[in-house]
Formats: C-alpha cells, structure tokens, sequence
C-alpha cells in the first residue's frame, strides 16, 4: 500500500486518478482550493464521492501559497506515522486557452509557482516520484499529426500554454539538480462523466 499526494483533487481528472488509487487500497492526501473557475457545485460532487473512502483525506488550500503547503503537508504525514509520501500527483491547473489571456497571473500562480512549492517538496522530504499534468497545447498552432512528443513545443502561443511549458522546464531543472524522478503526460481534450463543462464534449 503506497501514501500519494493528489493536487487539484476535485477536478475531473484528479478526481478520477484518486477514486482508481483508492479502490486499489492506496492512501490518498488530496489538496484543492475549491476555485470557482466553473461550477464549483461540480467540485463538491467529485470530493464526495472521494469522501466516502476511509483511506482519503482532504484539505482545502492553495498549493501556490508555499508555507500553506508545507504546513499542511506535515500535518498529514505527522497523523500517519510517516516521513513522506511515494509520488506527488500534480493535476491542480488553471486550464483553459481564452481564460489566461483575461488573467494571466493566476495562471502562472497555480501552473508555475505551486509546481515549483511541490518540486521544492519533493526535494526537502525525499518524495521520489512526481507527476505533472501537462497539456498538448504547448506544440502551438503547427503541430504535426499525430503529434510525437519530440515536436516543437517551443513556442506555446497562449499564457496557459506557456506557464506549463514553465512547468515542464521546473520538473526538468529538479530531475537533472535533485534525481526527482519525473513523468509529465501532455493531456489533449479530455472527457468523460462529470467533466469540465466548458469542454467541447
């Protein structure tokens, strides 16, 4: 049985990876800070039905807020006997294409800033596997199809896009510095019950 940290754990994709966790009997810290970006009446469904299993905890904070994170990332581990968790799942995002170019700052906040407070963890208590939820839209408006992971991804063409190629370049920077162990899945449209519903499905 292996204790994972699960971010943006009310989201449509976190919400989902957490519940797969869980009913393989794993343990599940999962963090969110409930924004209202959509319906967050979506959100406190999703973390119901997260609620339900004994082997998951949940706190309400924003990953972007450094002593915030590490605050309550002690206190998890204190109440569990433990020293560390075996993987961060990073799958708290600002997401969306036309929302960033409104405000760009709350993206570099959640996609940049709060990768680099969970890669500082990582770092400081010895959490040896990160996962980052990325995004195909950092291959720009020339993406060849199918889209190979070694295409250009140079030149994100929007601030969502650029804060994860951000993101992306973090996770690099503390494998090479640090031995994180690092896997980034570059997600295209993504659907399914209970998803976003500003999605295209």
């Amino acid at each position: 049985m292996s204790t994972y940290l699960v971010t943006g754990a009310a989201g449509f994709i976190a919400s989902r990876v957490a519940g797969l966790l869980l009913d393989a009997g794993h343990n599940v810290f999962g963090v969110d800070n409930m924004n209202d970006a959509y319906d967050v009446r979506m959100k406190h469904w999703r973390l119901n039905q997260l609620n339900r299993y004994a082997n998951f905890r949940f706190t309400e904070l924003d990953i972007s807020q450094h002593k915030v994170l590490i605050d309550a990332v002690k206190m998890d581990l204190a109440e569990r006997g433990q020293s560390s968790y075996d993987a961060v799942i990073n799958l708290a995002a600002r997401a969306g294409v036309r929302q960033s170019v409104q405000n760009p700052w709350v993206y570099v906040d959640t996609n940049v800033t709060a990768t680099l407070n969970l890669l500082e963890l990582c770092n400081q208590i010895k959490i040896p596997k990160f996962i980052l939820a990325s995004t195909s839209s950092i291959y720009g408006a020339n993406a060849p199809l199918p889209t190979s992971e070694e295409a250009d991804s140079n030149h994100p063409l929007q601030p969502y896009s650029a804060t994860k190629k951000g993101a992306e370049a973090l996770c690099h920077a503390y494998h090479y510095l640090n031995g994180v162990d690092v896997t980034v899945f570059r997600y295209f449209t993504v659907y399914g019950p209970a998803a976003r519903p500003d999605m295209v499905m």
